[in-house]
C-alpha cells in the first residue's frame, strides 16, 4: 500500500537557468547597492554633531505648558462669544447676536427667497 502512493515534485516549474540568473542578479544588486548609495547621497558620508540647539524662528508658536487648560479656556471663550451680544463691525453697523436668538429670528421671519413650508 505504501508503494502505490509515491510523492514527487513537478519538474517543469522553473528552469535551473532562471534560478541561476535570479541568484546572480541578487548577488550583483547586493554588491552594487552599497557602492552606489554614497555616490547618490554624498552628505551621508560625513557625520557632524550639532554645536548647539537649533534656533527657533521668530514666528514659531510657543510650546504649550498645559494644553488641557488652554483647550478648556479656548472652549469657554468660544462659548461666551457664541452666547453674547457685541459689535462685529462698528463702522458698518454690524452686530453679533447669540446663536439661539438668531435661530429664533430665522424661524419667525424665514430667509428671503427661501420657500416656506
Amino acid at each position: 500500500m505504501a508503494d502505490s502512493k509515491r510523492f514527487d515534485y513537478e519538474r517543469s516549474d522553473v528552469g535551473i537557468r532562471l534560478v541561476g540568473r535570479l541568484a546572480g542578479g541578487l548577488a550583483i544588486f547586493i554588491v552594487v547597492t552599497p557602492l552606489t548609495l554614497p555616490w547618490m547621497f554624498p552628505r551621508s558620508r560625513t557625520t557632524t554633531t550639532p554645536a548647539g540647539r537649533p534656533a527657533l524662528s521668530s514666528n514659531a508658536p510657543p510650546l504649550e505648558v498645559d494644553p488641557h487648560d488652554t483647550l478648556q479656556r479656548s472652549r469657554e471663550d468660544d462659548a461666551h462669544f457664541a452666547q453674547s451680544y457685541g459689535w462685529s463691525d462698528r463702522r458698518r453697523g454690524t452686530v453679533r447676536i447669540p446663536i439661539d436668538r438668531a435661530v429664533d429670528i430665522l424661524l419667525r421671519k424665514g430667509l428671503p427667497g427661501w420657500p416656506s413650508p
